[in-house]
C-alpha cells in the first residue's frame, strides 16, 4: 500500500516535489469521523525538493487527510498539516494497541483477523512544552520504517545547512488548503454579486498591486464559475423545494378571520394592474390600480384546527404537487401595548397566530407541524414543515435585534432564522451537500419622511443580526497579541445560499398624486431610484393592490383607503441568492378578503432548486480544479501571455446603436506552463479602467496553460453620455492595459468615431444646424443664436407628417411601433405610419433639458385656469415654446377627432411623462405632482 499511496501523494504536490515514503495513519481523536461513521484517515509523507536535478533533503512532513476508504486518485484530499523539519521538530514511535479507534470493536462487531498491534507516532512542531503536538496511529510497519528513514536523512541535511530555505513550504503553509466554496458556511451573497473586479487591490500601469491577493480572488471566481456549469451539468439532479413567504402587518389585532387564501395554494386574485418594472424596493414612483373589493369572513377560531386531526385524517389527505414545502409567516405589530416595549416574553399572542395559520391550512394541516419560530416583541417569525421533509432541515438557529426608539427597543428592529436543507434523495445512496436558508423579518421606521432612517436602520440590521454559530476562536490579547480568550463566531444574514427578506417600505409620492392614479386606471411604471439600500435583491413586479392602508371607520375613499393615511405598497418581500442554486419566484400577490387589519397580508411562492449531487462527488469535482490552479501564486515559472493584437478599430457609432453596439474581439492565449491570471488596469492611481464610451465583456480572469479567450470590445453609449458627445470631438481614442499577474503589462489602443444625431441635443443647438447633423464637421459650422431657426427642422417634419398622415391611426402614441422599423426611422428618416409616432415620443424622452424647463414645474401645477396657463408659457425659452406650441396642437388636433375621454387620458399620460417628467435620479418626493402636470397639459390640448 506504501507505494500506491505515494503515487497519490505524489499527485497532490507540485511538479518540483517529491515524496520518498508514505503510511496510512488515523489520528487519535473520537470525533475525527467521516459521515458514515468511519474514522478519517491521514497520510503522513516526509516532501524534498528537487535541486539542479538532485532532490535536496531539507523537507518538511506533510499531514494529508483523506475520505474514507481506500487511497485512489479520485478520493478527496485536504492538506491538514505542513510541518517543517527544523531543529526543534522531532517524530517518536511506541508500540500500542489498536482496540481503541477500531470501529468494530466500538460498535461491538466482532474484531477483524487484522492484527491488533498497532503504532503510535507522535509529531511535534518544536521542542516548546506548548507546541503543536499529534498523535497518530498506524499498522504499517514496513511504511513507517521508511518513513523514518527519510526523516532522518532530512534532519541530518538540516544540521549540514546554516540556513535551510523553507520558502518552498509557502504552499502547503500560508496557502489554503482548500477552495473557499467547500467551507460549511457559505460566502457572503454581498461579495459574490460584486464584479470580481471591484474585489480587487488597487492597481495601475506599473503598480500592479497585491498581486497574490488579486490572485486568489480570480481564482476563487474561476472555480465558482466552473462549479455554475457543472451543477447547470446536471440541472436534471436538481431537487424542487416549494416555499410559500408572507408577511403581514396585523395592527396588534389577534387572528379572528380565516387566513387560508393566505397560507393555501390555490387561486390567485386577478391582477388589478399591469405588470411593473422592477424597482429599488425603498422609492417608488408612478402606481396605477383599479378599484379592489373587500370582505370578511367567519373567523377560523369557532372551527376545530385541522392540525388536531388524527392519523387516520392524515393517511386520507392527499398532497398536492403545488403544495409549499416550507410556510415562512412573518408577522410585525405582533403587539402594540406599552408593556410588550420592554422585550415581553409572553407567547400568548404566537401561539393565537400559529393556531390560526393551522387551522387556515384546513384538511392539509395535518401535513405540516411547527418547525422554528422566533419573536421580538411586535416581530414574529414562524417556520412551517411538511412532516415528511422535517428530517431535511438542520442547524437551525435564530437572532433578533431592536432598532427603535434610541436604536435598541423593540418596536422595529428584525427577527431572524437560519437553517440548512439537504435534499430528500429518495432512496439513492448518495449524500447531497446542504444548502443554507436564511429568512429576515424586519420592521423599519415609517412615513415619508423617514427615508434616510429606514435605510440608516437597513445597514444597521445587517451589521448587528447575527447568527451565533456555536464555534469559537482566539482574539489577541491587547498587551502582546497572544492568544488570549475564546470569543464565539458569527455569521451575518448574507453567509447563505438563500435569503428572504420581508420588510415594511414607504414610497415617495403625494397622497394626492397615489389616489388619483389608482382612480384612473392608467399603466404607470415604478421609477428606478438611488439605491440606497436592498442593493442586488430581487422583487417580483407588484401586480396587487396597496397593501395599506385601509380601514372600515367610514373615513376612506371610494376605493376603501383611509383619507388620513396614504395607500402604499409597503408590505414588501424581496429575496437574493448564490449559484449554488435556482430560485424562481411565480406568484406575489395581496389577499384583499382578509380585513382585519389596517394592513392586507402579501404572499410569494417560490421554486428553490437545490443539486443533489453526491456531497463526495461535488468535493472531489471542486478538488481537481483546486490541483490546477491552488498554487498559482507560489510557482516558480513565469505566465506568458499572448494576444492577438494591440490595436483595435471599433469603428463609427451613435446613440441609435445602442440596441447593437459596435463590437471588436480581442483574443488572448496562455502560452505558459503555468495557470495564469490576468486583470485590465488603470493608466493613472484612481481613474476609471474604461472611458464612459467603452466596455468590455471581461475585465479579469484565469486560463490554464495552452487555453485561450475572446474579450469583446464594444461601445455603449447612454444620454448623458450621448449629450456630451454631440457638442464634443467625435473622434475617441483609449489605451487599454492589459496586466499579468507577476508578468508583463500588453496595451491595447483603441479606436472609435460617434455620429452625432438629433437625439439626445438641446432644442437650442439643434435650432442652430446650417443644415443635417451628420454633415457637422465642428462646432463652429453652428448658425449664431440670432440666425437660428424658430424650431428645430426635425421636430417640425415629424410634427407636419403626423398631421398629415396620421392623426386617425388607431393607438398613436400609446400603442408601441415596431422597434426596428422606430430604429430606421430614427436612424435614416425613412417614413412609416407604424412609427413615426414612437420616433417623436423618443425624441422629446431624450431631450436633456424637457421642453418645459424643470424651474417651472412648481408654478405649472398651481395654475387653475386657461389663461394662466397660457401666460405661463411667456417665460419658456423662444423655441421650447414654439415645439410646445406645435406639439400640443397635434394632440388637440387628435382630441377634436371625437376621441373617447378613456383615450384622452391615455395621451395625458404619455405627453405629460416626455414634457414635464420628473427627475429619475431625485431621491426625494417630487415637488410637482403628476395630477398637477396633467392638469395643466389638458388646457392646451381639451
Amino acid at each position: 500500500m506504501s507505494d500506491k499511496l505515494k503515487l497519490v501523494v505524489q499527485g497532490l504536490l507540485r511538479p518540483s516535489e517529491v515524496v520518498k515514503a508514505a503510511i496510512e495513519a488515523r489520528l487519535v481523536s473520537s470525533e475525527d469521523k467521516a459521515p458514515d461513521g468511519s474514522f478519517m484517515t491521514r497520510a503522513i509523507s516526509p516532501g524534498r525538493i528537487r535541486v539542479d536535478g538532485g532532490y535536496d533533503q531539507v523537507g518538511d512532513v506533510l499531514v494529508i487527510k483523506m475520505a474514507s476508504g481506500p487511497p485512489s486518485s479520485k478520493t478527496s484530499y485536504t492538506f491538514e498539516r505542513a510541518f517543517p523539519i527544523s531543529d526543534g521538530f522531532s517524530i517518536s514511535m511506541a508500540q500500542t494497541s489498536f482496540d481503541r479507534l477500531d470501529p468494530a470493536r466500538q460498535s461491538g462487531r466482532p474484531p477483524s483477523s487484522t492484527a491488533n498491534t498497532a503504532f503510535a507516532l507522535t509529531i511535534v512542531a518544536d521542542g516548546h512544552p506548548e507546541a503543536e503536538r499529534l498523535t497518530l496511529l498506524t499498522r504499517d510497519s514496513e511504511g513507517l520504517k521508511s518513513l523514518l528513514e527519510e526523516y532522518r536523512r532530512c534532519k541530518e541535511s538540516r544540521n549540514l545547512q546554516a540556513e535551510p530555505d523553507y520558502s518552498w513550504l509557502a504552499a502547503y503553509i500560508g496557502h489554503p488548503s482548500r477552495p473557499a466554496i467547500l467551507s460549511s458556511v457559505p460566502p457572503d451573497l454581498r461579495m459574490l454579486q460584486k464584479p470580481v473586479h471591484t474585489l480587487l487591490s488597487p492597481a495601475s500601469a506599473g503598480l500592479p498591486g497585491d498581486e497574490a491577493f488579486d490572485t486568489a480572488v480570480i481564482r476563487d471566481d474561476w472555480i465558482r464559475r466552473r462549479v455554475k456549469d457543472h451543477l447547470l451539468a446536471h440541472a436534471e439532479q436538481r431537487s424542487r423545494l416549494r416555499i410559500r413567504v408572507g408577511t403581514f402587518n396585523v395592527n396588534g389585532k389577534m387572528p379572528i378571520q380565516d387566513l387560508s387564501s393566505w397560507l393555501r395554494h390555490g387561486r390567485l386574485y386577478e391582477s388589478f394592474i399591469p405588470p411593473l418594472k422592477e424597482i429599488s424596493p425603498l422609492s417608488l414612483s408612478d402606481l396605477a390600480q383599479s378599484p379592489m373589493s373587500t370582505g370578511t369572513v367567519e373567523s377560523p377560531l369557532n372551527v376545530k384546527p385541522s392540525a388536531a386531526a388524527d392519523v387516520d385524517d392524515k393517511a386520507r389527505v392527499a398532497e398536492n404537487q403545488d403544495d409549499p414545502d416550507l410556510l415562512v409567516l412573518a408577522f410585525q405589530e405582533l403587539d402594540l401595548s406599552a408593556e410588550a416595549l420592554l422585550y415581553s416574553t409572553k407567547t400568548v399572542r404566537e401561539d393565537a397566530w400559529c393556531t390560526a395559520a393551522f387551522a387556515a391550512l384546513g384538511e392539509k394541516a395535518v401535513l405540516y407541524e411547527k418547525l422554528v419560530s422566533k419573536q421580538l416583541v411586535g416581530m414574529l417569525l414562524l417556520v412551517i414543515v411538511q412532516k415528511r421533509l422535517k428530517g431535511c432541515f438542520g442547524d437551525v438557529r435564530s437572532a433578533s435585534i431592536g432598532a427603535g426608539i434610541m436604536g435598541m427597543m423593540g418596536n422595529k428592529g428584525a427577527t431572524a432564522i437560519r437553517m440548512t436543507y439537504t435534499p430528500n434523495t429518495a432512496g439513492k445512496v448518495v449524500t447531497p451537500r446542504p444548502i443554507t436558508l436564511t429568512f429576515v423579518n424586519s420592521h423599519l421606521a415609517a412615513f415619508d419622511e423617514m427615508f434616510d432612517r429606514r435605510n440608516a436602520d437597513f445597514h444597521d440590521i445587517c451589521k448587528r443580526l447575527l447568527f451565533e454559530s456555536g464555534a469559537t476562536a482566539q482574539e489577541p490579547s491587547p498587551q502582546d497579541d497572544v492568544p488570549s480568550e475564546n470569543s464565539p463566531i458569527t455569521l451575518n444574514v448574507f453567509e447563505t445560499d438563500v435569503l428572504f427578506w420581508t420588510v415594511k417600505l414607504q414610497m415617495n409620492l403625494p397622497d394626492a398624486d397615489v389616489r388619483y392614479l389608482l382612480s384612473s386606471s392608467q399603466e404607470l411604471y415604478l421609477a428606478q431610484r438611488m439605491r440606497k439600500a436592498f442593493e442586488n435583491f430581487k422583487e417580483h413586479p407588484i401586480q396587487h393592490a396597496p397593501s395599506y392602508r385601509l380601514t372600515s371607520d367610514g373615513l376612506e375613499d371610494e376605493l376603501g383607503y383611509d383619507m388620513r393615511r396614504k395607500p402604499a405598497w409597503t408590505d414588501r418581500i424581496l429575496h437574493t441568492h448564490s449559484a449554488m442554486v435556482d430560485v424562481k419566484q411565480f406568484s406575489y400577490t395581496s389577499h384583499p378578503d382578509i380585513s382585519m387589519s389596517d394592513h392586507k397580508p402579501v404572499s410569494a411562492d417560490f421554486d428553490v432548486r437545490a443539486a443533489s449531487l453526491d456531497a463526495t462527488s461535488f468535493e472531489e469535482f471542486v478538488q481537481d480544479l483546486w490541483r490546477q490552479v491552488g498554487s498559482v501564486e507560489e510557482s516558480e515559472q513565469i505566465p506568458w501571455l499572448r494576444v492577438s493584437t494591440t490595436f483595435i478599430d471599433v469603428g463609427s457609432f451613435s446613440y441609435l446603436s445602442y440596441h447593437k453596439p459596435t463590437q471588436q474581439s480581442l483574443h488572448i492565449e496562455n502560452v505558459g506552463k503555468i495557470p495564469c491570471t490576468y486583470r485590465f488596469v488603470a493608466a493613472k492611481p484612481g481613474s476609471e479602467l474604461f472611458p464612459e464610451w467603452l466596455e468590455t465583456d471581461q475585465v479579469s480572469g484565469l486560463l490554464l496553460p495552452g487555453e485561450s479567450t475572446v474579450v469583446h470590445i464594444s461601445t455603449r453609449i447612454q444620454k448623458a453620455l450621448a449629450t456630451k458627445l454631440n457638442i464634443s470631438r467625435p473622434e475617441l481614442t483609449h489605451t487599454l492595459i492589459l496586466h499579468t499577474a507577476m508578468g508583463k503589462d500588453h496595451f491595447i489602443t483603441v479606436v472609435a468615431k460617434y455620429e452625432r444625431t438629433c437625439f439626445c441635443n438641446h432644442l437650442h443647438m439643434l435650432a442652430r444646424l446650417p443644415g443635417p447633423i451628420r454633415a457637422l464637421k465642428s462646432l463652429g459650422e453652428l448658425l449664431p443664436a440670432d440666425h437660428a431657426v424658430t424650431a428645430p427642422r426635425e421636430v417640425m417634419r415629424l410634427i407636419n407628417w403626423l398631421m398629415t398622415n396620421a392623426t386617425n391611426v388607431e393607438g398613436l402614441f400609446v400603442q408601441a411601433g415596431d422597434s426596428k422599423l422606430v430604429d430606421t426611422i430614427c436612424e435614416v428618416g425613412v417614413r412609416g405610419r407604424a412609427g413615426i409616432w414612437d420616433a417623436f415620443i423618443r425624441f422629446l424622452r431624450l431631450l436633456p433639458e424637457p421642453v418645459v424647463p424643470v424651474n417651472l414645474f412648481a408654478r405649472c401645477t398651481e395654475v387653475s385656469s386657461k389663461d394662466s396657463a397660457f401666460e405661463l408659457l411667456e417665460d419658456l425659452p423662444a423655441v421650447n415654446l414654439n415645439v410646445w406650441i406645435s406639439t400640443t396642437a397635434v394632440l388637440h388636433f387628435i382630441v377634436q377627432q371625437a376621441a373617447s375621454a378613456a383615450r384622452i387620458e391615455q395621451l395625458v399620460a404619455v405627453f405629460t411623462s416626455v414634457l414635464l417628467p420628473d427627475d429619475p435620479t431625485a431621491d426625494t418626493s417630487p415637488s410637482a405632482t403628476v395630477r398637477g402636470k396633467r392638469a395643466f397639459l389638458r388646457y392646451f390640448i381639451l
